[in-house]
C-alpha cells in the first residue's frame, strides 16, 4: 500500500515513520526543508523514552507535491488552519481511488476535506497516540493509545487495508462507526485547557492551581458539552468536567500545542477548538458565552501575532 503522510510534523513523522518501517511504501510531504533534508541524509530517529531506546527508519521525505499522486491513503496531519489549502492543493494531484484521512485535533477537518474529495473518499480518524517534534529528524513517541477511524459514508470496507497496515506498524487501529462521539470527547478535553493555557501561559496542571481558571474551564466544558448533547454526540465519559481536570493533571507539565503556538507566534487552531464549539451553538440557538468571549480572545491575539511578523 502507498501511503502519503500530509504534514510530517510529530505526529505525522510518528506514523509515516512506523508504517514505512512495517513494510508499506511511505512518502512524507512537508514544506520544512531542514526536516525534510534530514530525514533524507541521516533517516528519522524515533526516540522511545518508555522502552529507553530510539529507533532510526528511513521513509522519503519531500517538499514536491507531484510525489503524493500513486498514493491509495493520504493521512492528513497539517495543523487545521492549514487543511482547506492543502485540500484544494492536492484535489487535482491524488489518485481519484485514494482514501483522504483526517487524524488531526480539533473539528471541522472532516467537513473540508469532505467537501473537496467528496465523502465516498474521505474517512475521519481520532488518536491517543502523542508524539513531541525535537528537531529536524527526531521525534519522540511520548504516549501510546488507540486509533479509531471510520469513512464519511460509512462504507469502512475501504478502510480495512489501511486498518491492517497501522497494525503491522505496531499500531491499535480500530474502525468505529460512532467516531464523532470520539471526535467530540477528545475536543472538548482541549476546549477545556488549550486556550486558557495559550492566554494564561500557564501549563496543563497550573490550570488547576488557581479557582479563576478552574472555574473558567468548568464553564467552557459545561457549554461545550450542551452543544454536543443539542447534536446528539454520546460522550466517553460520564463527567466531562472530572475528565477535563484529570488529562490537565495527568499531563501538568505539557506546554498545551495552542500555547506553543503562541510561544511561536503561529496562528493558533482556535477556530477548530473553542470556535468549533461557537459555530455549532450558533446552529442550535444555544448561548455560549465563555467559548464566545475566549474564542474572541485567542482570535484577537492571533491577529497581533500575525500583524507583528507581516
Amino acid at each position: 500500500m502507498n501511503i502519503a503522510v500530509i504534514g510530517a510534523g510529530a505526529m505525522g513523522s510518528l506514523y509515516g515513520g512506523y508504517l514505512h518501517a512495517a513494510g508499506c511504501d511511505v512518502l512524507l510531504y512537508d514544506i520544512y526543508h531542514e526536516h525534510v533534508d534530514a530525514i533524507n541524509a541521516k533517516g528519522l530517529v524515533i526516540e522511545e523514552p518508555a522502552e529507553n531506546r530510539e529507533e532510526r527508519v528511513h521513509p522519503f521525505a519531500t517538499t514536491d507535491p507531484a510525489g503524493i499522486a500513486d498514493a491509495d491513503v493520504l493521512i492528513v496531519f497539517v495543523k487545521s488552519t492549514a487543511t482547506e489549502s492543502v485540500a484544494r492543493q492536492f484535489k487535482t494531484t491524488v489518485s481519484r481511488d485514494a482514501v483522504v484521512v483526517t487524524l488531526q485535533n480539533g473539528y471541522g477537518n472532516e467537513e473540508i476535506l469532505r467537501n473537496v474529495f467528496g465523502k465516498e473518499r474521505t474517512a475521519a480518524g481520532v488518536t491517543s497516540e502523542g508524539a513531541t517534534f525535537l528537531g529536524p529528524g527526531r521525534i519522540r513517541h511520548a504516549g501510546r493509545g488507540p486509533t479509531y477511524l471510520s469513512m464519511s459514508d460509512m462504507n469502512n470496507e475501504k478502510l480495512k487495508p489501511f486498518i491492517r497496515c497501522l497494525e503491522q506498524a505496531g499500531f491499535e487501529a480500530h474502525i468505529e462507526k460512532r467516531i464523532h462521539d470520539l471526535i467530540w470527547s477528545k475536543l472538548i478535553i482541549n476546549v477545556g485547557i488549550n486556550a486558557l493555557t495559550a492566554l494564561t501561559g500557564l501549563k496543563n496542571g497550573e490550570l488547576l492551581d488557581f479557582e479563576e481558571t478552574r472555574s473558567l474551564v468548568r464553564e467552557l466544558v459545561e457549554e461545550a458539552v450542551s452543544v454536543a448533547g443539542a447534536m446528539g454526540v454520546h460522550l466517553t465519559y460520564d463527567d466531562p468536567v472530572a475528565a477535563v481536570f484529570d488529562v490537565a493533571g495527568k499531563t501538568a507539565l505539557n506546554r498545551s500545542s495552542m500555547l506553543q503556538d503562541f510561544d511561536r507566534k503561529r496562528t493558533s487552531e482556535i477556530q477548530f477548538i473553542n470556535g468549533a464549539i461557537l459555530r455549532e451553538a450558533e446552529r442550535a440557538g444555544i448561548p455560549v458565552p465563555v467559548n464566545t468571549t475566549i474564542t474572541r480572545l485567542v482570535s484577537t491575539a492571533d491577529a497581533v501575532h500575525r500583524r507583528g511578523t507581516s
